[in-house]
């Protein structure tokens, strides 16, 4: 039987439909604004960096392979912090814009606190920590006067490059909108009452000063063009301490030594000025190794947008096997790192030493100095947890030719650190300890005879009777060491290499690898090794050939040649200034002298650049960035030269 309902009139049919619409909207309404939907507190993590499959429902998505795909997705996210002191990971996609809330009982919260952090400030060549530069003097002022919300932002993951061409471009980077008032929602491109803050190399920073209660800040992603396909990983922090992410964006911090066909070695500038007698020394050099690196092939262009972004940074290089030194390699975790404190160098200050190795030969990398956490710990409720980065970066070369490699931590040239003559099919030369042997011995039995001549010479009397009155013998045996390490112990180079400073050496031997020799047109062409010479064109000075000049077919070192047999090489002669202050600093009775310009210095000896390269080898010497009067924490100073003449090819 069918039901029979009751005919409404034309009124009771409007009332009826009017009231299912209303009903209809209170519950589309109450589904945008339902809580479960909006805080990014309930959003749980699975420790890879992406949020677990079915925790956030205000996105519908797949996982493949570690990739997220986007199915569905709204143009705008409620977000709230979920404390002080805690990275928040977050997805967002182009167009996109995420609100985020800071609730004013965070903010009422007790300070934190950083930990022991380091025995003192850094004192090498740095920069203030990267920040916008109206904020750089707020901060030193609203530390002291109010209450202060400091926000930071990493990106750990960016869209990929989908074009046909090589990439040379970064993706776009996001942008950070942070209200001027309490309760302001109205953040994003569009918004009023706000900061703007662009991301820089993946990293962005702001402080809100004298806050008081419920603050809100945005992020929005840009459009991609279509080189470009993908979303961004972000990692959001609020704190009252200090900032969770830090960066420095100009200077390294981090100094290239030298490297060798597979390694490269890598020191921070000067980390103290302390002297050695002071407590604040001794601790730099108790610690055990307290930056980490990061080292990444140029040919890897996903870096680019991601320099100033710690867990981007990490993220990548762990996604595509690049190397990373970590605390895990103190541990010997890790074959490709070796890292500790020393005082190697000019100054004789602490600083961390980096010996990497497993690197492609003539490959062209970059190394990124950064630290995980704020040195005494890391990650979620640590003051500076989320890293800091010095984003500039060290652009360096592996060497290709295979007869260069570095050597360091020897016991008597305790501050010789380069790369040196070698042969890796030479068996009793093979090992890393069988050359520092062989260099070892070299130099200690050429220094004995002169350290029994010195003993003759009165040291210990009186200042009238001395024989400078501005040097002594402790100058004199520190002058020879220094000498006899730079010229016994060659810096090598690629022979491969054309830079014109460079020495060729031991021409008429057989590459090591391949047993070749190099072709005879160039072995009996014209040699002239001192343009200048003050002689007659024609004469015996403009008549040698490669293989017949004894400074190209011979190394400097005559053992070198006959034990280890490294093949043609080029040598960074020693600074001419060496040999000046050797013969400035010891007896004239030794008759130390230094060859004449014109007559065998231009062969024997180099003079340092200004530019920043090693045109010429001493103790200490490493490549440095962007200040080219500065090396390792000290200003260069203008080579005095001397009057007379001194001997070694």
């Amino acid at each position: 039987m069918l039901c029979q309902c009751p005919k409404l009139t034309p009124l009771q049919s409007r009332l009826l439909a009017s009231v299912s619409a209303l009903a209809l909207l209170a519950l589309i309404y109450w589904s945008l604004s339902n809580p479960h939907f909006a805080y990014a507190a309930e959003l749980a993590h699975d420790g890879t960096g992406q949020l677990r499959r079915g925790e956030d429902h205000n996105w519908h998505r797949i996982e493949e392979d570690d990739e997220v795909v986007k199915l569905s997705k709204r143009e705008t996210k409620n977000t709230q912090f979920q404390g002080n002191n805690i990275g928040t990971l977050f997805d967002i996609s182009t167009g996109d814009l995420d609100i985020w809330e800071y609730p004013n009982r965070f903010l009422v919260e007790d300070p934190v606190g950083k930990g022991d952090g380091f025995p003192s400030e850094l004192e090498g060549k740095r920069v203030d920590t990267f920040r916008h530069p109206e904020l750089r003097k707020r901060d030193l002022e609203e530390r002291q006067t109010g209450t202060t919300i400091y926000i930071s932002a990493n990106t750990c993951r960016q869209p990929l490059w989908v074009g046909s061409e090589t990439q040379d471009v970064a993706p776009p980077q996001l942008t950070l909108y942070v209200s001027n008032s309490a309760g302001n929602k109205d953040l994003g491109p569009d918004g009023n009452n706000q900061q703007v803050y662009p991301f820089d190399g993946g990293f962005v920073n702001a402080s809100v000063p004298n806050a008081s209660g419920t603050w809100h800040v945005a992020v929005s992603a840009p459009d991609l063009s279509s080189n470009f396909s993908g979303f961004w990983n972000y990692e959001m922090a609020v704190s009252i301490d200090d900032y969770f992410h830090e960066a420095e964006v100009d200077d390294p911090f981090l100094y290239l030594v030298d490297t060798d066909y597979n390694s490269a070695l890598f020191v921070t500038d000067n980390l103290t000025e302390a002297n050695a007698s002071t407590e604040v020394y001794q601790k730099w050099l108790n610690l055990s190794a307290p930056f980490v690196m990061f080292a990444v092939n140029q040919n890897l262009t996903g870096t680019m947008g991601l320099e100033n972004s710690f867990c981007g940074l990490e993220t990548f290089v762990k996604n595509n096997s690049q190397i990373q030194a970590s605390q895990a390699d103190l541990q010997g975790n890790s074959s490709h790192v070796q890292m500790g404190m020393i005082t190697r160098g000019l100054g004789q200050k602490p600083k961390e030493q980096f010996y990497v190795t497993g690197l492609n030969d003539s490959s062209q990398y970059t190394a990124y100095l950064a630290m995980d956490g704020n040195s005494t710990a890391s990650g979620n409720g640590v003051v500076g947890g989320g890293g800091k980065v010095w984003g500039a970066g060290v652009n360096f070369t592996t060497k290709r030719d295979g007869n260069c490699q570095l050597l360091f931590n020897l016991t008597f040239c305790e501050e010789v650190a380069y790369a040196v003559p070698a042969n890796p099919q030479n068996s009793a030369l093979s090992t890393f300890a069988d050359l520092q042997n062989f260099y070892e011995n070299y130099t200690t039995t050429w220094y004995a005879p002169f350290n029994y001549t010195l003993a003759q010479v009165p040291c210990n009397t009186t200042s009238d009777a001395q024989y400078s009155l501005a040097k002594n013998c402790t100058h004199c045996a520190a002058a020879y060491k220094e000498w006899l390490c730079a010229v016994s112990i060659p810096r090598c180079e690629d022979f491969s290499n054309n830079a014109g400073y460079l020495q060729p050496r031991n021409v008429g031997q057989q590459f090591y690898n391949n047993g070749s020799m190099l072709d005879d047109v160039f072995l009996n062409s014209q040699y002239i090794p001192m343009p200048g010479a003050p002689t007659l064109d024609g004469s015996i000075a403009f008549q040698q050939t490669y293989i017949s000049s004894f400074a190209t077919n011979q190394s400097r070192n005559a053992e070198i040649d006959a034990t280890i047999k490294p093949g043609p090489y080029k040598e960074v002669l020693p600074c001419e200034d060496l040999c000046y202050s050797l013969m400035q600093s010891c007896p004239a009775s030794m008759q130390f002298a230094c060859p004449y310009p014109g007559r065998g210095l231009e062969a024997s000896y180099g003079q340092r650049s200004e530019s920043g390269q090693v045109t010429c080898s001493y103790l200490g010497a490493y490549y440095y960035q962007n200040d080219a009067a500065r090396v390792g924490g000290v200003v260069m100073k203008a080579v005095v030269s001397a009057v007379v003449v001194m001997m070694l090819v």
